[in-house]
């Protein structure tokens, strides 16, 4: 389970369990800390007399300058007076990914007096958008400064120990994501934290950047890492195979397994496999992170909650798949982020992706306020909606491959199978599988080469190509229709 790391006068540190006054104390003991007004310890009714006026500037920003939902206003009707305060977000229809990835450009805020604050900082990349091409996230300086205080305030939610050497074990990608990205900004905003970087990811033959796995292990090792920050399944498959070569990672304190949920049982085997290699009770931590936030919401402690880290920046409901109202607290429904000081990209009522439950009741660890997800099924936070697929950390649309192998020469029938490396291992590898049945006389290899090219712009995703027979796919004999995609994964509680 979690500890928090109090420093003392003689640079020690005493770990002590999380309660909320344990909590206070281990803010008090960091000067950055205790000198931050952090709306997560005020009162319910002091964040949404805060979060309200908010709402309001959002709105004036979004009748000035955005292309969507001004039309969206128009053809329901909302005029500018209809929106003021929170209470209003449920005038407003839910967006969806498909409406995002359709149309990026038009959720970017285009002010009428744009100022410095407003010129473009950074470009995210979030799934794929109907052409096939990653859909762009952009953020502002003003918006690059909220975020800023959202790692800040992330880090001491989950109870980073100061000064303590973070390994980034996210991959390096085609495309930026904010994995890699936000984890390297950890090092400016930690307390004193040395970040160290394992620069894994897919190759690039011209410029040979990217490091192994074997390189990160022993950056780990040698480095002497303490709070590391990645992938939960590639985090787990770099843990066994350290812990094959016995190698001691007696250091690690702190886990941050980000990107897929981390259930009890995959908790468990990591924690297990770490103290094997010496490290004393390690804290597993499932943060929920997604781009459109552009950080994570961090667990206090083991299972406690995601807890929303800048209920200034952002305000999340649970709302009925059918009705879009919202639900009552602990109960399930779609999750949805409002974006309440955002210049850059701005979203309203948007839709995650996922299913799952949130409380606004003050959390018992550490005594915050500003919303958290809780446990409603199993012992994970959220389950994916149909909509879209978690792949290896990264939401990807099945449409987009299925409309790129369908518009492929020579495809005379395929098949996206969503698998693991090990089936029997519900905690191995994600895998990516694309069956094709090849029309007589094309050039297989070629066809390959393509298909992986598409692939990579569509989804950034490098899948296992198998070239097999017709009635392996779809044998009329045996289905009424072809099942172009499945997801053979292990349903993990």
């Amino acid at each position: 389970m979690s500890v928090l790391y109090i420093r003392q006068s003689d640079g020690s540190f005493e770990k002590v369990p999380v309660t909320p006054e344990n909590t206070q104390r281990y803010i008090q003991s960091v000067d950055l800390y205790r000198e931050d007004d952090d709306p997560m310890f005020w009162s319910k009714d002091k964040i949404r007399d805060m979060q309200d006026p908010l709402f309001k500037r959002q709105m004036e920003w979004v009748w000035d300058g955005h292309d969507f939902y001004k039309s969206l206003f128009k053809e329901n009707g909302i005029e500018p007076g209809d929106l003021t305060t929170l209470d209003d977000l449920e005038k407003i229809p839910l967006t969806y990914k498909k409406d995002y990835m359709a149309d990026p450009d038009a959720f970017k805020l285009k002010p009428s007096e744009p100022t410095i604050l407003d010129w473009i900082f950074e470009v995210t990349y979030t799934t794929g958008s109907t052409t096939g091409v990653p859909t762009p996230f952009w953020s502002t300086i003003h918006d690059e400064h909220g975020i800023w205080q959202l790692l800040f305030r992330g880090i001491k939610l989950g109870g980073f120990p100061p000064y303590a050497r973070v390994m980034n074990l996210f991959p390096v990608g085609p495309v930026p994501h904010i994995g890699f990205f936000r984890a390297r900004d950890i090092g400016m905003w930690g307390v004193g934290c040395l970040n160290m970087y394992g620069c894994t990811g897919m190759p690039n033959a011209e410029f040979p950047v990217h490091r192994s796995m074997d390189y990160a292990i022993d950056l780990i090792e040698s480095g002497k890492a303490e709070v590391w920050l990645g992938i939960a399944s590639f985090m787990r498959r770099l843990l066994m195979k350290a812990e094959q070569e016995g190698r001691d990672f007696s250091s690690v304190k702190h886990v941050q397994a980000l990107g897929e949920a981390c259930p009890q049982a995959m908790r468990d085997d990591m924690r297990n496999r770490l103290k094997n290699m010496g490290a004393e009770d390690p804290f597993i931590s499932n943060s929920y992170g997604f781009t459109e936030m552009q950080g994570a919401m961090p667990e206090c402690t083991e299972f406690s909650g995601c807890h929303n880290p800048s209920p200034n920046l952002y305000f999340f409901e649970v709302v009925d798949e059918e009705t879009g109202k919202r639900v009552a607290d602990g109960e399930r429904g779609l999750f949805c982020i409002t974006h309440l000081n955002r210049r850059g990209t701005v979203l309203l009522r948007y839709v995650i992706g996922d299913i799952g439950a949130m409380t606004n009741e003050t959390c018992p660890h550490c005594g915050r306020n500003g919303g958290r997800t809780v446990i409603a099924v199993g012992s994970t936070y959220a389950t994916r909606t149909a909509e879209l697929v978690k792949l290896k950390g990264t939401l990807i649309n099945p449409e987009i491959m299925r409309d790129g192998l369908a518009n492929t020469p020579g495809v005379q029938e395929y098949q996206i199978i969503f698998t693991k490396k090990d089936l029997e291992d519900p905690y191995s590898l994600d895998d990516l599988i694309v069956k094709i049945a090849p029309e007589d006389g094309f050039d297989t290899k070629k066809m390959e080469t393509e298909i992986q090219t598409k692939l990579m712009t569509a989804v950034e995703m490098r899948a296992k190509i198998e070239f097999v027979s017709m009635e392996e796919i779809f044998d009329p004999t045996v289905a009424l229709k072809a099942y172009r995609v499945l997801d053979l994964r292990p349903k993990l509680d």
